[in-house]
């Protein structure tokens, strides 16, 4: 777990100093699935590879908040899972 929660960060440094130095990159590497992906997500969005503006409105708070919540209880209930499949070993 220690190494493991070092991981996103590292990725994130890489993504960033990639995209500031060789922005080109990136762009080399993207599959038609995850291109497919993003545009999706941009068009819900109202936009591509822009950061939004503005404020953002109840809907999306609420939205959002019942997403991570949903993430959350799916996570949970992995890990209770896991804990009974240990447990079972013993």
């Amino acid at each position: 777990m220690s190494i493991q929660v070092l991981i996103p960060p590292a990725l994130a440094a890489l993504h960033n100093f990639i995209r500031k130095y060789d922005p080109d990159e990136i762009e080399m590497y993207a599959d038609d699935e995850t291109l497919e992906v993003g545009l999706e997500i941009g068009a819900r969005a109202g936009s591509v590879g822009e950061l939004g503006t503005g404020s953002v409105t109840r809907e999306e708070t609420d939205r959002a908040n019942e997403r991570r919540d949903r993430i959350a209880g799916a996570m949970w209930e992995q890990y209770q899972g896991y804990l009974e499949s240990r447990e079972a070993l013993r």
